[in-house]
């Protein structure tokens, strides 16, 4: 992927969380960017509010250990701050999502600050007080200020929030005060880390948005290049070449007259400009294919579905089916019958909702199809190549001697699947296995307040249920979550909280499970499985309860989760949509820079072969159409004609003006040339082109009669061009190789 605005692992950067970086210009960044902003302020700003309100009790019985003026300030600080940062991510978005976030992340500094002025040495006792935890919850609102920074504001927040907790609390030891300092930094990591992969990953979309669209234009540009190329190559064997082959063979006037006129007709209403939406009703296309029918006698049985007229045929699929419809006319008129046999022909349309299906059957003679020669192009060029080049196009010739033909012309409708939104989060290269890693480093940090006086089997079958559960919804690479690993860990949660109920009764922070659990389920939640979450919470704490847990802890624990939890779920509520209808408008910008490319390639074709058209074939078409008799002169014209645009049909990649030039001459010598591409379209490079086209034109510079033949092999060949030459006395072989270099054998005539 290209530039990805400084997100991503870079193990040469000073560590893992330095190399998230998120690029904190909006105005710089992409929509799927900006929203995440707003999507993560949003969730921080709600989980400060849900945080504080979830701890209005303690916060209220906490009052009187400190001065008067400072819980007002602080509750009030964060408060305000959090529903600022609401409002903004709802509203105005931009800069002033950072800014509040910012001041989020400063006023919780600032409150933990203030707490050993307004409180003293051990004001709260053991138990501790409310704020030091939530400095976890303000590792998103820090991504959001400091977005390449956020890594330092971690580490001090953590410093500050370890050392004042353990102030306030009248000093447990050192080795407490690391432990809760660790604590709080994984906790931290986790939130932070994750928020980061959120935004980074948002910018991927942005990058990838920005790909998507380049690769549709050019793809879409190639494409319909090919395509009307193909549609011209069917109006000229069709068209033009039929007329002009007619009069090198002596037809009448009139019959000459009626075809050149048909023929500039077809050329005058190929449309001038492609629109974006260039469609029709299915009756129209009916229409045109019933009137291509009746133009060679043909009678037409039309079958329609009920649900028919809902389909809209594009007039590329409608030009396509009827200029194959029409060269399968001619052909079973002029092959049908060799023998004078009476032929019924009949052509069949059906349409429904799905697409349109022609046969044109007759009883005819039959021919064996792959016999057919690959300098013919009537079948493989205006028939079977014309319709597959259709995007949900396809031909099919059945035939054999003596039982017919039947020619079917099929084009199905397809519609775009809706895209799927990206995931998030999920384990994917090493930043995913960093954020798995935090995880299971968070779960741990908060059993090892329960190891003391707990249970160590349970306290390990519980961490590994929860450590299970997060690899289980970090894993799988598609959003939503697949429903049973959904709920899968949802039942194991619930089993966590009965489990650590089995250890000793006496045992504190037997709530630890839910706290941790709760990490999962915002992951969970963030993985578009919102209801579950919820199913999960509830579930959790009433599996607490039920096994032995206290009322108080449990409602305790489950509040204290559903902070976490409620945060990632509005996340998930605000961004997910937004994310939803972004990808399907990415979807849809890139088909409309795809239609407008395309658009714009076959107006540029159209316009390029209708000029190479108009200085060769159309003076003699229009002077056909008048009906006026063609002098000899003219007649051996309209051969020379007829045969260089058939080299254009048959050797595209040959088409350089020196060829042709020495193609003419020496069919005016009377040499008998044919020249065939069977390489495809840039399957050589220009100067093995060069090489090829410069090595016919000195042969046939050097021939004045017999047969020549100029064939561009398929790649991967031994050589990649030959020239046969047949003369009366001697049979000539030249072969080029992919280097350019040519070698030449000469043998007597019978030899060849």
């Amino acid at each position: 992927m290209g530039d990805d605005g400084g997100v991503g692992w870079n193990p040469r950067r000073w560590g893992a969380a330095r190399a998230l970086p998120v690029p904190g210009g909006v105005g710089r960044g992409g929509r799927a960017q900006e929203r995440a902003r707003r999507a993560l302020g949003f969730a921080a700003g709600v989980g400060a509010v849900l945080w504080v309100s979830s701890h209005l009790s303690v916060i209220v019985g906490q009052v009187r250990m400190v001065q008067i003026w400072w819980t007002p300030a602080a509750v009030t600080e964060l408060v305000v701050t959090g529903v600022g940062l609401v409002v903004a991510s709802l509203t105005v978005g931009g800069r002033a999502v950072g800014v509040l976030a910012g001041w989020l992340a400063a006023v919780m500094l600032a409150a933990l600050t203030a707490l050993p002025i307004a409180g003293g040495y051990g004001c709260f006792g053991p138990s501790g007080t409310w704020l030091p935890p939530l400095v976890a919850a303000t590792a998103v609102a820090g991504v959001l200020a400091w977005p390449r920074w956020w890594p330092v504001n971690l580490l001090v927040s953590g410093v500050v929030a370890a050392v004042v907790d353990a102030y306030v609390s009248g000093g447990t030891g050192w080795h407490t005060v690391l432990e809760n300092l660790l604590r709080t930094w994984v906790v931290q990591g986790f939130l932070g880390w994750t928020a980061a992969r959120v935004l980074a990953a948002a910018i991927e979309l942005d990058a990838a948005t920005a790909i998507v669209v380049r690769q549709a234009t050019v793809a879409a540009g190639a494409e319909a290049t090919d395509r009307e190329r193909t549609r011209f190559a069917g109006l000229i064997h069709d068209n033009v070449l039929a007329t002009l082959l007619d009069a090198a063979r002596g037809g009448t006037v009139e019959r000459l007259r009626r075809s050149a006129r048909r023929t500039l007709r077809q050329l005058d209403t190929s449309p001038h400009e492609y629109r974006l939406e260039d469609t029709g009703e299915v009756l129209e296309a009916i229409e045109v294919l019933r009137g291509e029918a009746d133009e060679h006698g043909l009678p037409v049985l039309v079958d329609l579905a009920d649900r028919a007229g809902e389909l809209r045929i594009p007039r590329e699929v409608t030009t396509a089916l009827a200029g194959a419809l029409g060269e399968a006319a001619r052909n079973s008129l002029r092959h049908a019958a060799p023998d004078g046999r009476v032929v019924t022909r009949l052509v069949r349309i059906v349409a429904d909702e799905g697409g349109v299906v022609v046969w044109i059957v007759d009883d005819g003679a039959g021919f064996e199809v792959d016999r057919v020669s690959v300098e013919r192009l009537g079948v493989r060029q205006s028939i079977l190549w014309r319709m597959r080049c259709l995007r949900g196009g396809d031909a099919q010739v059945d035939s054999a001697p003596g039982r017919g033909t039947t020619v079917t012309l099929r084009w199905t409708h397809t519609d775009p699947q809706p895209p799927r939104p990206p995931a998030l989060i999920g384990v994917r290269g090493l930043s995913g296995i960093v954020m798995m890693a935090l995880l299971w480093s968070a779960v741990g940090m908060l059993l090892v307040g329960y190891l003391p006086s707990g249970d160590f089997l349970v306290a390990c079958t519980g961490f590994g249920l929860v450590a299970v559960a997060g690899a289980v919804v970090l894993i799988p690479r598609d959003d939503p979550l697949p429903r049973p690993a959904t709920w899968s860990v949802v039942a194991m949660g619930s089993l966590a909280a009965i489990i650590v109920n089995l250890g000793p009764s006496e045992a504190h922070h037997a709530v630890w499970v839910l706290v941790a659990y709760s990490y999962v389920l915002a992951l969970l939640a963030i993985r578009v499985r919102v209801a579950a979450t919820c199913v999960a919470l509830v579930a959790a704490g009433a599996g607490y309860y039920v096994s032995g847990g206290s009322p108080h802890a449990a409602v305790n624990g489950t509040a204290v989760a559903g902070a976490t939890v409620l945060a990632a779920v509005a996340f998930t509520l605000y961004m997910r949509p937004m994310l939803r209808s972004y990808h399907g408008a990415r979807a849809d910008i890139a088909r409309h820079a795809g239609a407008e490319a395309r658009a714009a390639a076959q107006s540029h074709e159209r316009r390029s072969q209708m000029a190479y058209l108009s200085t060769t074939a159309r003076p003699m078409l229009e002077f056909l159409a008048a009906g006026r008799p063609l002098s000899p002169q003219q007649v051996s014209e309209c051969r020379l004609l007829e045969a260089e645009l058939r080299d254009r049909l048959r050797a595209p990649g040959l088409a350089d003006p020196e060829l042709v030039r020495a193609a003419r001459a020496a069919r005016v010598r009377g040499v008998r040339l044919t020249l065939l591409d069977d390489a495809g379209p840039d399957a050589e490079n220009d100067a093995l082109r060069a090489t090829i086209v410069e090595t016919a034109v000195a042969y046939l510079d050097s021939v004045t009669h017999g047969r020549v033949t100029v064939r561009v092999l398929p790649p991967g060949r031994g050589c990649a061009a030959t020239i046969v030459i047949v003369e009366p006395d001697a049979y000539r072989r030249v072969e080029i190789d992919a280097r350019g270099v040519s070698s030449a054998t000469t043998e007597p005539a019978a030899a060849g």
